[in-house]
């Protein structure tokens, strides 16, 4: 076997022949490609994956795949292209080495597009299922390291309905606790069917031999612009891993339950559900066990900032300017790298241990990796004061925000060979979150969106792992300003989706909006969000869920 990199071969021997089956070389490092199985806003979701801007160029999300990556859209304007995710190994035609729009031709591959129910998802105009596929298979010509999609289902795992919880029976997508496939830990061994998923039978055998990682949700998953903002902003500016950033950046403000998968030895630690960031070696970690990834809720804590139903008439419209350098941070010797002040102490090979962005003076902490062993996991109230305590080290204290939220990342690894039961499970790591809420008159307004938020992320032991305020300080009340009724702001909602006969609102919220800590904001302004669904499961995938976002201000 060659050095990575170079072109490696396995030779055969027949009939005093010898036949050359090639591996293709590593694809290019910081390749992506994108591609959309609907053209309603899945299109734009891809493209806002890429370059932070919609099909026709208008710029919605600040965070995406970092322009100094390759990047490619796919498939635009064609039709059928399920036979660009095919192995010709597997079925004719099989086109996912083409070298225009295959999805084995670089690092990263990204899909949008209706999912439901597993194994199917939308390629503009049929259906594409992991039963056709292989990916980064050697020999085959497969050079993709990370499959990443947005579509809902595709990675379901464990049982439609959690223990204890009420379920919906008409569709899965009722909002709140009613998801379906919400539990990847309450997985019982089962074969795939309707009321037990099983993401190692339909996933496990299109892991390629040098293939690194697949990522998609168990559950429903909106893929709105926010969500394609929040995997970045997770990756370029937080320090997550890659499997974190894919996980914590899905969820969004939903309760959506993304889930990777990746194949490896019995060290879940040594695969690349550990890679700190994008790589396009070939995985050689092992081929004995499955490992999955997924978030769990603490149940301890909310899933989202408590609702806030009174809308007043009349609410401030504030102008904010970059936060101030916290006091702890005043001795601190920075230098100036483009847009960032970074601390002259490093931790390790994770670079300077503090960031901080000019332009919002978001801060961005960054403490030792540990890696999940054997060390014994916190109660959640643990991790809780923990985060609390850090925060008032930090001189983070704020006067308002919302109660903790903490998730679990947690890894289930089960042999190849027999996937009837895990065989070891284990906490990756944990991250707790605050968002602001702003007092305006006596009265706590929520604040949505990437910003005004504070999140430490901590090894198992409750040591640091990263740290983030994103909070530009209010400076003056800019304008009083009318704000739209429920009512009013529903309709306009509702008069954005297509066949509105076939949807019914299924959760809503309102508060001020911050962008995350990279993007330019001099004021916080209101926004209405409301998530709809359709009222009758038999017109999915067509109707899927969606989330639409209309201003709050009067015009």
């Amino acid at each position: 076997m060659k050095n990575r990199g170079l072109t490696r071969c396995i030779v055969y021997v027949s009939a005093a022949l010898l036949i050359a089956a090639c591996c293709p070389a590593n694809p290019p490092l910081n390749s992506a490609i994108a591609a959309h199985g609907n053209t309603d806003w899945h299109i734009d979701t891809a493209e806002e994956f890429l370059f932070g801007t919609d099909m026709a160029g208008t710029p919605t999300a600040s965070n995406h795949c970092p322009a100094t990556w390759t990047r490619r859209h796919l498939n635009v304007g064609l039709t059928n292209t399920n036979h660009f995710y095919y192995d010709a190994d597997l079925t004719t035609p099989g086109d996912d080495t083409d070298a225009t729009s295959g999805i084995e031709t670089a690092m990263l591959f990204f899909h949008a597009g209706h999912g439901f129910p597993p194994p199917l998802w939308d390629t503009l105009g049929n259906r594409a299922t992991q039963a056709n596929m292989t990916l980064g298979d050697c020999p085959g010509g497969g050079q993709l390291r990370y499959y990443w999609q947005c579509s809902c289902t595709n990675f379901a795992h464990g049982p439609k309905c959690c223990s204890g919880m009420n379920c919906s029976t008409s569709h899965p997508c009722t909002g709140g606790y009613d998801w379906w496939y919400q539990c990847p830990g309450q997985f019982d061994g089962s074969a795939d069917s309707a009321n037990m998923r099983n993401v190692y039978e339909r996933w496990g055998p299109v892991l390629g031999s040098d293939f690194r990682m697949a990522c998609g949700s168990s559950t429903c998953a909106y893929c709105h612009q926010s969500q394609m903002n929040q995997i970045w902003n997770s990756y370029n500016n937080l320090g997550y891993d890659v499997a974190d950033s894919f996980i914590n950046g899905l969820r969004g403000s939903t309760v959506v339950v993304p889930l990777c998968i990746t194949k490896g030895g019995a060290n879940a630690a040594a695969t690349p559900l550990y890679d700190a960031a994008f790589t396009n070696q070939a995985n050689t970690s092992g081929t004995s066990h499955y490992h999955i990834q997924y978030l769990s809720y603490f149940a301890s804590t909310p899933t989202s900032p408590a609702f806030i139903p009174v809308i007043p008439k009349l609410l401030p419209i504030y102008e904010v300017r970059p936060l101030p350098l916290p006091e702890p941070l005043l001795d601190v010797q920075f230098e100036t790298e483009d847009d960032w002040m970074v601390s002259a102490d490093q931790i390790g090979e994770r670079g300077p241990r503090v960031r901080i962005d000019k332009g919002s003076g978001a801060v961005y902490v960054s403490g030792e990796r540990k890696s999940a062993g054997e060390e014994s996991v916190l109660e959640e109230q643990e991790y809780i004061d923990r985060a609390l305590r850090f925060i008032r080290e930090q001189g983070w204290t704020e006067k308002s925000f919302s109660e903790p939220m903490g998730v679990r990342f947690v890894i289930d690894t089960t042999p190849v060979k027999d996937t009837r039961e895990v065989q070891k499970r284990l906490q990756k790591n944990v991250i707790v979150t605050l968002k602001r809420q702003i007092d305006v008159a006596g009265e706590l307004v929520n604040v949505l969106g990437e910003g005004d938020v504070m999140a430490v992320q901590m090894n198992n032991d409750g040591s640091l792992l990263n740290a983030s305020k994103v909070w530009r300080e209010v400076a003056s009340v800019r304008q009083q300003a009318q704000v739209k009724s429920y009512e009013e702001a529903y309709q306009e909602a509702l008069g954005q989706i297509k066949d509105r006969q076939i949807y019914e609102l299924d959760r809503w919220t309102w508060g001020y909006k911050e962008a995350a800590g990279d993007a330019e904001q001099s004021e916080l302004r209101i926004v209405f969000q409301f998530w709809f669904a359709p009222a009758d499961r038999d017109t999915l995938p067509a109707h899927p869920p969606q989330m639409i976002e209309v201003p709050g201000q009067v015009q």
